[in-house]
């Protein structure tokens, strides 16, 4: 390890299950990997203990069948993984409150980058620097920076460590992780890493690896970067059929494009499709922010859902799109807003008793976009069920045919007893998701529906949508997979969201731009 980058044997476990279990874990030197498998899988995990930054003892694992404080001995003499940066999937885990983010970007070896190198990093990622520099003052707090700003601090801080390496004039190699560096960000911030990610690599070559989930990175690729084929990889961890036990196999990136040009929408036959359903009033007020909904066009028009109709409300990250859906469940009151729901205004008073006794779980469902905070991990599969039933039964049978439908015919009957808190993250979504169709309200509000899935199940959950439309309900989804969705929702339905003072009526014209306000 402390003179290449292996293909390791790793085995993570605790003294009741497997964690997991590969054997054959690494990345191609030099190349740009790609790392795609569904959320909670392991690649994280797996990757910590490649470069060597598991904290021992926590975890029993081995690398090549010896204890993991070998490996770690060699990792930390290899000057790859110490010239090397990891970036975590949740930023706010890195920084400390008590120093101010500019402090925390000069510290260690970031110190020895020039201010004028560090100001052309920011300005990739904040293309205003007045915004990046208002925020170099700032101490790290819950809500400031926001979680999109923290992610985009974070990988200021690798590419930093990426200048560093290009300084240096030995011909070695640097390893640089990114987990999941596009999780809180919208898909203009995410091209915007992508290209300062290629063009620091065509400067002089590093290996660097991406963990992802998001498949859309193909078509970013594919459309920008065709020629750099030789120099990327596109790996995908799969589960194998033991349990715990994983495999890294080459992913036919080709497939997913040839999958994307294969959706297209669908529409209800039935005689009541295209009915209105529900209409939100544009100039919702909340938070002393304005919601205008634009077309196409930049005209401004009311937000409606329709029997028999998928809609996607479209917006850059932190706009406010699950604020809105909030709202229209009746979970957050606004200062104003006029909405309807099957031909009944909503009333401006006892809302909240309103909702309980018409709307939830009666005629609207949400899904929410984390599933870790939807469900409660310390119940079993077979509970979260129960808990929709007034008499907290369930049928077992048809419980099991609705699991194997979304899970797998292979799933046993003791998955229904499996503790929520031990299932994978895309386990997760999949188990989120479920609860709320089986519920088959007339409107299903989805936001983010593919979060940490791997294709096989995002092609599944774009299916069950799909019959929920021919059924003539409504749905409503949020998401930054923009090249998916635009491919099944047709471009009358999609609702541009902008917030703010500024938030006005447009005259026409091009497509709005989307901001959020001030």
């Amino acid at each position: 390890m402390a003179d290449s980058l292996s293909f390791l044997n790793i085995n993570v476990h605790t003294d009741r299950r497997c964690l997991a279990r590969v054997a054959s874990f690494g990345f191609e030197t030099g190349k740009i990997t790609f790392l795609l498998g569904e959320s909670g899988i392991g690649k994280s995990l797996l990757s910590k203990v490649y470069m060597g930054i598991m904290p021992p003892g926590r975890l029993a694992i081995e690398v090549n069948g010896k204890p993991y404080d070998h490996h770690l001995a060699q990792a930390r003499r290899s000057s790859r993984l110490r010239d090397g940066f990891f970036v975590f999937q949740e930023p706010s885990s890195h920084f400390n409150p008590m120093r101010t983010i500019g402090r925390q970007l000069s510290e260690g070896q970031l110190g020895r980058l020039g201010r004028g190198a560090e100001n052309t990093i920011l300005r990739a990622f904040w293309p205003d620097k007045n915004i990046a520099e208002s925020l170099l003052n700032v101490y790290p707090k819950p809500y400031r920076p926001s979680g999109g700003e923290k992610q985009r601090l974070l990988l200021a801080m690798a590419f930093k460590k990426i200048a560093l390496y290009q300084k240096k004039k030995s011909a070695g190699d640097a390893l640089f992780i990114f987990d999941e560096p596009s999780g809180s960000l919208d898909n203009a911030a995410r091209n915007r890493f992508l290209d300062e990610l290629i063009t620091r690599y065509r400067q002089k070559p590093f290996t660097a690896v991406v963990i992802t989930h998001d498949y859309t990175i193909v078509s970013h690729l594919s459309r920008h970067y065709a020629g750099l084929a030789d120099e990327v990889a596109w790996m995908e961890l799969l589960r194998d059929t033991e349990e715990g036990s994983l495999l890294l196999k080459p992913f036919p990136h080709h497939s997913f494009e040839a999958w994307l040009a294969s959706l297209a929408p669908v529409r209800s036959q039935l005689d009541h499709s295209g009915l209105e359903i529900l209409r939100l009033k544009s100039g919702m007020s909340i938070w002393k922010r304005r919601f205008a909904f634009l077309d196409a066009r930049g005209r401004e028009v009311d937000f409606t859902l329709k029997r028999g109709e998928a809609t996607y409300i479209k917006a850059a990250s932190g706009v406010g799109k699950t604020t809105v859906a909030k709202v229209i469940m009746g979970l957050l009151t606004a200062e104003q807003a006029v909405l309807t729901i099957l031909n009944r205004p909503v009333p401006e008073t006892g809302k909240r008793a309103y909702y309980a006794r018409h709307i939830w779980g009666k005629q609207a469902t949400m899904v929410f976009q984390h599933a870790d905070e939807a469900l409660n991990g310390e119940l079993t599969v077979e509970e979260v069920f129960k808990v929709l039933s007034s008499k907290r039964t369930v049928n077992r049978q048809k419980i099991m045919r609705r699991l194997r439908e979304w899970f797998g015919d292979r799933i046993p009957d003791s998955f229904l007893h499996r503790p929520v808190k031990y299932l994978s993250g895309g386990q997760k979504q999949r188990l989120n998701l479920l609860r709320g169709f089986v519920q088959n309200t007339d409107i299903l509000i989805l936001d983010e529906p593919l979060n940490g899935l791997d294709l096989k199940s995002a092609d599944l959950v774009i299916k069950k949508i799909q019959e929920r439309q021919r059924d003539g309900k409504a749905i409503l989804i949020i998401s930054h997979n923009e090249d998916i969705m635009e491919k099944i929702i047709p471009g009358e339905n999609i609702f541009y969201l902008e917030a703010g003072s500024g938030a006005s009526k447009k005259d026409g014209g091009s497509v709005p731009s989307l901001h959020a306000g001030p």
